[in-house]
């Protein structure tokens, strides 16, 4: 497949430019004359291509297309397929305009726009709570309302993950920074001294004997690539063992364990599944595909498999909440509480919107309070490594100054 530039009009007269992905400039021809425009010039486009082109859309371009896609429904002069190539145009992500684009062609010949977005070829641009909310607003007539919630339920995601990754970017600066300087000095700057030390013959002390030998390590180049080789081999080994159904379930089920990490991922999923639900529940989804759904928003394998015991719960006429306290450490006491008040008293989506708000919070409040820890104990840790590095150099030196002058 290749992809093709086109410019051409449209049945208003309008001149229009985008691209296209066919084997064939003939191909190529068809498929604009399918999107409703005339094209007046097919090429192969010049773009530099490269594997990143290819990637799926990330959490802020599916953001950025649904709120423009809302703002274009609900301004009531744009038709449906009209707003959906407008959003989809102005993306950045390849992947996404090229499935907005075909999305389009398929509802101009009569296909309905929940079967566009639910077709298989597109599953990693439209996930499964984009194609339920146009679903349900298909089966309403108007899929205007149901884009706009969840336009707002990705901008609310976007800004928890925005709010956790802002407050961890600068421990992790200074973690790598540690690492690097720590290498440095030992690898580069520490055996111009001992070398000094070596050349006066001086009984090196044993705290200095020790820092020599970890620099003569550090200094070994193939010492230095077979830890990087090591890291390497270990990084790609977890990634596969995770693509097992068994490596995913014990990877995720080791994070919700891990002191500090565990609690605040276990916050985060709370947070957005619960928020997730409320926004389901209240556009009107029903709720069986509702928690299914959820399932996959969760993004951990320990969740999904309560989300679906939940659903399996509430298909068979049971409350929800009996699956959910089997598991208090996924489910705080809090959480499970609040679940089972509001499920008795049918306000549930009033209670999971601000369950989610409270965890939302909970994350955002604990990750500035691991910023907060992080950044001194680094810096205390850098310190005391040059510490101990310039007194291990300079004891001997020391030493040999006092013997000269006696």
């Amino acid at each position: 497949m290749i992809n093709w530039q086109y410019t051409g009009i449209d049945k208003s007269g309008k001149s229009r430019k985008g691209k296209v992905l066919a084997a064939s400039q003939e191909e190529g021809h068809a498929k604009v004359t399918a999107l409703g425009i005339t094209p007046t010039k097919v090429s192969k486009s010049q773009d530099i291509s490269g594997p990143w082109e290819n990637k799926a859309p990330s959490l802020k371009d599916r953001a950025l297309f649904t709120q423009q896609l809302a703002q274009f429904l609900n301004g009531g002069n744009v038709n449906q397929t009209e707003a959906l190539r407008t959003a989809g145009n102005s993306s950045t992500n390849k992947l996404l305009r090229l499935a907005v684009e075909d999305v389009v062609r398929q509802v101009d010949v009569g296909t309905p726009i929940e079967e566009a977005v639910a077709d298989k070829k597109h599953a990693k641009v439209f996930d499964a709570v984009f194609v339920a909310f146009i679903r349900m607003g298909a089966v309403g007539g108007d899929i205007g309302q149901p884009v706009r919630e969840l336009a707002e339920m990705y901008k609310w995601q976007l800004r928890t993950v925005g709010a956790v990754k802002k407050g961890l970017t600068l421990p992790a600066i200074i973690f790598i920074a540690c690492i690097l300087v720590t290498y440095f000095i030992m690898a580069k700057v520490v055996p111009t001294f001992m070398k000094i030390l070596d050349g006066l013959n001086a009984e090196l002390p044993p705290l200095t004997k020790i820092v020599k030998s970890i620099s003569q390590t550090a200094a070994n180049p193939v010492v230095t690539i077979g830890i990087i080789l090591v890291i390497g081999g270990l990084t790609y080994a977890v990634s596969q063992y995770r693509k097992t159904p068994a490596g995913k379930r014990n990877l995720d089920r080791l994070i919700l364990r891990l002191p500090v990490v565990g609690p605040l991922m276990r916050d985060f999923i709370l947070a957005r599944s619960s928020k997730a639900l409320a926004v389901m529940m209240r556009s009107g989804i029903p709720l069986l595909d509702a928690l299914n759904i959820t399932s996959e928003v969760a993004a951990n394998q320990i969740y999904r498999e309560h989300y679906q015991e939940m659903r399996l719960m509430a298909r068979a006429g049971d409350p929800m909440y009996t699956a959910l306290s089997q598991y208090p450490k996924e489910f705080p006491d809090m959480y499970a509480l609040q679940f089972r008040s509001s499920e008795e008293k049918q306000t549930l989506k009033e209670t999971l919107q601000y369950l989610s708000e409270v965890y939302q919070d909970d994350v955002q409040s604990k990750v500035e309070s691991l910023s907060a820890a992080i950044e001194p104990f680094l810096m205390i840790f850098l310190g005391t490594v040059v510490g101990v590095i310039v007194i291990s150099v300079f004891m001997p030196m020391t030493t040999m100054m006092d013997a000269l002058q006696k």
